[in-house]
């Protein structure tokens, strides 16, 4: 609670208990839906006629649920790392890192990566 307070300044920025407590448990799931996904993506090429595997690879991301959703998509982790961003540094420089290692020689990073026959289900 300390530290919260330390980062976000609810307190003093006079929000009630009951409205610090939400904020806590909204820093928590986010925190609790982070996952590392390992596996090949399928890619679709003009070059193939079905969608191909492309090399494996990893990615720590945070997810909006990691059991209905066991993926990774780009748009959403930007503003995930707002708040992961201020909470703790290290850890959202880490999962920016892994969305950076997914970059083609052609400067694209996949919106949304699902790895593994296990993601791929779902």
């Amino acid at each position: 609670e300390q530290r919260f307070e330390e980062t976000f300044g609810l307190g003093r920025k006079g929000f009630p208990p009951p409205q610090r407590r939400f904020a806590q448990a909204a820093l928590s799931d986010m925190l609790g839906g982070m996952g590392y996904f390992h596996g090949h993506s399928l890619v679709q090429s003009p070059l193939q006629e079905r969608p191909v595997p492309a090399p494996e690879t990893a990615l720590f991301t945070a997810v909006p649920s990691r059991s209905f959703f066991p993926r990774g998509f780009l748009w959403d982790e930007g503003f995930h790392q707002l708040l992961l961003a201020r909470w703790d540094p290290a850890l959202s420089r880490e999962v920016i890192a892994h969305w950076l290692d997914l970059m083609n020689v052609e400067g694209w990073i996949p919106r949304e990566q699902i790895l593994g026959e296990e993601a791929r289900a779902k």
